[in-house]
């Protein structure tokens, strides 16, 4: 007989996200199965639905063998849970506290330091978001945090009938250049700013998502083509040239490391999660500089052999450090080590 299945718990903030696509990628985990719960239907629901969200996801964590709370934030309302479950918390970047200043950042910190004490781990999606965290509470308060690098699957390399495919449904010639940007259309994400450096360099952009600032990149003058959501961002990956990511604050972007799994060349913010994870397999640009994101924008387009060329060290580098196989068996590590520790 196998070993039975241990359940677990995972609690989100909201539906939808980089917490829903991560917890996509475990979904393959042997030995564990999970349930979600979210504390709201949307990012910013109204109190009473919050609470009501909360007391459920309590009711229900006496079935689990364990708990995983995704963000700052849901980690924060969590915090009982948190100290009387086996416990583990993804901080996905540290979006609230980067975000906040003065007294409400301090604020943030003291949360961050609650949520450090209750759980049993905490997971840090790269080594950056991991030195942050260090820096903002201390190597003591941080001490059971670990590094467990986002990952992507590599896809078949060569599957030339799919490209065509795409690029036939979409009306892309084939020799025409296309860059493409994958998130939610927001000010964090900063679409715009991909928007304004395309048209300045003439390269053909695809945008995938939706969200706020839908209208404003729809008027955006260019060779732009907005698709909204979508369920086939990999095919739509196999159809282009370039990625682009342009969001002022990032976890380690599985949209970026399933784009460079797919060997594009990818131009990027100069975060320093972004640049951990291009390393030399990419282009970064000074935040929000759209003219230096256009500069580099043609300079690929213009030269097939380096784009071929970043694209093959691209793919390498998933392989090496960012592979999904690894991050499904890191994070099962940290859950048998709680499953253990509880026994005992």
């Amino acid at each position: 007989m196998g070993t039975p299945e241990r359940l677990g718990q995972h609690v989100l903030p909201h539906p939808g996200g980089g917490g829903e696509a991560y917890i996509g990628l475990l979904d393959e985990m042997p030995g564990y199965e999970f349930d979600r719960a979210y504390l709201g239907s949307s990012p910013r629901p109204p109190a009473g639905e919050l609470a009501r969200g909360l007391v459920d996801v309590m009711r229900r964590s006496r079935r689990y063998d364990l708990v995983h709370v995704h963000g700052e934030v849901a980690a924060g309302l969590c915090l009982p849970l948190l100290a009387t479950s086996p416990s583990v918390v993804t901080l996905h970047g540290l979006h609230l506290v980067r975000r906040l200043h003065g007294v409400r950042r301090r604020s943030a910190v003291l949360n961050l330091r609650a949520v450090l004490r209750a759980a049993r781990r905490t997971i840090c999606v790269s080594q950056t978001e991991h030195d942050q965290l260090t820096r903002m509470v201390g190597p003591t308060a941080a001490r059971r945090a670990v590094v467990i690098h986002n990952g992507a699957r590599l896809p078949p390399a060569g599957i030339e009938s799919d490209r065509a495919a795409a690029r036939t449904e979409l009306g892309i010639p084939e020799e025409e250049v296309v860059a493409i940007w994958v998130g939610s259309l927001d000010e964090r994400k900063d679409p715009l700013t991909a928007v304004r450096a395309a048209a300045r360099a003439q390269v053909a952009l695809l945008v995938v998502g939706d969200g706020p600032l839908r209208p404003e990149v729809e008027r955006a003058t260019g060779p732009i083509r907005v698709l909204g959501e979508r369920r086939d961002v990999s095919r739509l990956l196999s159809a282009s040239d370039l990625f682009i990511s342009t969001g002022r604050r990032e976890g380690l972007s599985l949209a970026l490391l399933e784009a460079m799994a797919h060997g594009l060349p990818a131009v990027v913010s100069d975060l320093p999660e972004n640049v951990e994870a291009v390393g030399d397999a990419g282009v970064d640009v000074r935040l929000g500089d759209d003219a230096a994101l256009a500069a580099a924008l043609r300079l690929l387009a213009e030269d097939r052999q380096r784009r071929i060329a970043i694209g093959m060290r691209a793919r390498r580098r998933i392989a090496e450090r960012f592979d999904v196989g690894h991050m499904i068996e890191k994070t099962r590590a940290v859950y048998d080590s709680l499953y253990a520790a509880d026994l005992g």
